[in-house]
């Protein structure tokens, strides 16, 4: 078993507010009871997890030998531009983040009402085989979602409005080295918003 990946899955359990526990890595990774076990406990001695009372969760050294990738948006209708833009964000590392805006977020920069709430909008991207957590964002900041995680990049979608310097910037004030990525699209005219106009 690839270690990254049991290190991927507890790091995200936890950041997605599920408790990491053997027969849950188990069910997520599609292992057996007693292969979860074994693993924990490798990676345990290695330092890279801790077990405690049935929980499990990964250490500072663990955290260090995964490379977590972060993404936000709106994701009000998943179309093929996010799923290319979530897919190549999850050749960048080995667990993916994805950050969900607010409804109130999506109300005060698009002026009208969300399409889907924001409830189903975490639960439709937590679907998707590429994401390990989607999160909701924090309400008018986006540095403090990106100091909760912690990321080593931060992938922005080739239309995103944030400013690649502006991030690392902000980033750098919390303490935080990350990667910014600007990704490309084969679909550079496939938006939410004119998928809209077109209803």
């Amino acid at each position: 078993m690839d270690s990254k990946r049991i290190l991927a899955a507890v790091f995200s359990m936890g950041l997605g507010g599920t408790k990491a526990n053997t027969e849950g890595i188990a069910q997520r990774l599609g292992l057996t009871r007693a292969e979860a076990e074994a693993e924990i406990e490798r990676l345990s001695r290695e330092g890279l997890l801790a077990s405690e009372r049935g929980k499990v969760s990964i250490t500072p050294k663990g955290r260090r030998a995964i490379r977590v990738v972060f993404i936000g948006g709106g994701f009000e209708i998943i179309h093929y531009g996010h799923v290319h833009t979530i897919s190549k964000a999850k050749e960048l590392g080995d667990a993916l983040v994805v950050s969900v805006a607010r409804d109130s977020t999506i109300r005060r920069r698009k002026k009208r009402e969300p399409i889907v709430g924001e409830g189903d909008r975490v639960k439709l991207l937590s679907s998707l085989r590429q994401v390990d957590a989607a999160i909701l964002g924090v309400k008018g900041d986006i540095y403090v979602t990106l100091q909760r995680v912690g990321p080593d990049v931060v992938a922005l979608g080739y239309d995103q409005y944030h400013l690649e310097d502006q991030i690392r910037s902000e980033a750098k004030k919390r303490g935080l080295r990350v990667k910014v990525v600007r990704l490309d699209s084969p679909y550079p005219g496939l938006k939410t918003s004119r998928l809209l106009s077109e209803l």
